[in-house]
């Protein structure tokens, strides 16, 4: 009587213990592991045609991983040091705070057994962008804050990033994200 298992679920209660206020520092935010099938390779290409659109665009990636060190070159070999942040791991608490203080929440993982980042941040009141594969689609398919773009398409992964950010309405994306989760 005193165990509860909640299978995949997201407690939106102590999520929302950790606030930001003031401007979004950053106009995307990952949050994984930092492998290719996670697709931040792709991110990171995408991320390049997207500060050469919107200069000024920050990413922060936050998570680490086997491809931490090939990841940073690529930022560096780009020339997006200023524009694309690997932070490494974090706390729940900082971690919080800082996909808040983040416009949209970017996901172009390859495979995936349920998607808890992407549910998290939903909790977090972001949009999201990402992959269009079975799990998410399946979890989070039918939230209209929710942006599935075919998997390996950067061209399409950029064009709706940049939608997502010029959206006026992202009060209402807010609520739903938070009401879905």
């Amino acid at each position: 009587g005193k165990v509860h298992v909640s299978g995949n679920g997201v407690n939106t209660d102590y999520i929302n213990r950790f606030k930001f206020e003031g401007e979004k520092l950053y106009d995307g935010v990952f949050v994984g592991r930092l492998t290719r099938e996670k697709g931040v390779f792709d991110l990171v290409a995408a991320w390049q045609k997207i500060v050469r659109a919107k200069g000024g665009a920050r990413l922060l990636i936050i998570g680490s991983g086997p491809d931490t060190r090939e990841l940073k070159r690529v930022v560096r070999e780009l020339g997006l040091e200023g524009s694309v942040f690997v932070s490494g791991r974090r706390g729940d608490e900082e971690m919080y705070r800082l996909m808040k203080a983040s416009k949209v929440f970017v996901f172009p993982s390859m495979f995936e057994g349920w998607g808890l980042a992407v549910g998290e941040a939903l909790a977090c009141g972001l949009p999201v962008v990402c992959y269009d594969i079975p799990a998410l689609r399946e979890v989070f398919g039918d939230c209209e804050s929710v942006f599935l773009v075919p998997a390996r398409d950067i061209e399409k992964l950029k064009s709706t990033l940049l939608r997502v950010l010029e959206m006026k309405e992202a009060g209402r994306l807010a609520e739903t994200s938070k009401a879905y989760a």
